[in-house]
């Protein structure tokens, strides 16, 4: 039985670690553009990663559903992004790949969206310049791809019109506070989603309709910026689920919490070698 906590807890370690980058950051070098992927297919179980460069390294092992990465500085020009299901082969054919551009010193969201038999990779520009001061910018995107065009209407804002899978709005300036928003089918009055979003003045944030094929449609948020071009920084990471609000700052990197596992399970095996036997039935 102790080996058995052991095992359990060293493969819980090692699924952390493996999902900080090796070397992620925040800021953009010289000829740098900064790069971040999410997942946001509902049916698609958990697929790696790839950001193609010259050397074809795999930057991201085991992305789940709903999961973000952090900011990634890569060479700016040509860009290549693959996924593959988890375990395949570097050289086996993509499932999705995407390429594009990447201008130096930008920021970028490469997204997996769609039914599992109909990936689609989208590359988005994230916009860091700073709202105006007491306000905070927020986009949408609709990545419910089982539902029809929508109408996005935010408290204090603007009504977002005919919103269609996979597309992404403007970032729109929001007085800070909590604001509630309304996913409706367009052109009508009946509410499909509903959640809110939190707005803190310097803030930039992405809030994505996910859902569909048996997952429950929701409004999932997560920064984009803290506050003055500040990107968030670490490893992979799932936010607070939803647009609940997190108890830890967005900018936090992950690899602090990848820290306090390995001491948990430094801890727990040190316990379990003071424990005395127990005798076998």
């Amino acid at each position: 039985m102790r080996r058995s906590r052991i095992a359990v807890l060293a493969a819980v370690v090692s699924a952390c670690v493996l999902a900080v980058p090796a070397a992620a950051g925040a800021e953009p070098g010289t000829g740098k553009a900064m790069v971040r992927v999410a997942h946001f297919s509902p049916d698609a179980s958990y697929v790696d990663v790839y950001m193609v460069s010259l050397n074809r390294k795999q930057l991201f092992p085991n992305v789940f559903y709903k999961s973000v990465s952090a900011y990634w500085a890569v060479a700016a020009g040509p860009f290549t992004y693959e996924v593959r299901a988890a375990g395949a082969s570097p050289e086996s054919p993509p499932v999705i790949q995407v390429k594009g551009n990447l201008d130096a010193g930008k920021a970028y969201t490469v997204a997996a969206v769609g039914r599992r038999d109909r990936l689609q990779g989208l590359l988005l520009r994230d916009d860091m310049a700073p709202p105006a001061p007491g306000r905070g910018k927020v986009r949408f995107l609709d990545a419910a791809f089982d539902l029809p065009a929508v109408d996005i209407a935010v408290s204090g804002g603007p009504v977002l019109r005919s919103l269609a899978f996979p597309e992404p709005t403007r970032y729109q300036q929001l007085d800070s506070g909590r604001h509630r928003v309304e996913v409706r089918r367009s052109g009508a009055g009946a509410v499909a989603v509903k959640g809110s979003v939190a707005v803190r003045p310097g803030t930039v944030t992405s809030v994505v309709l996910v859902g569909g094929a048996g997952a429950p449609r929701e409004l999932y948020a997560f920064s984009d910026a803290a506050g003055s071009r500040t990107a968030p920084a670490g490893g992979i990471r799932t936010g607070a689920g939803g647009t609940a609000p997190s108890s830890r700052d967005p900018a936090a990197p992950v690899p602090l919490a990848a820290a306090v596992l390995v001491a948990a399970f430094l801890v727990a095996v040190g316990t379990a070698a003071r424990r005395p036997g127990r005798a076998r039935a």
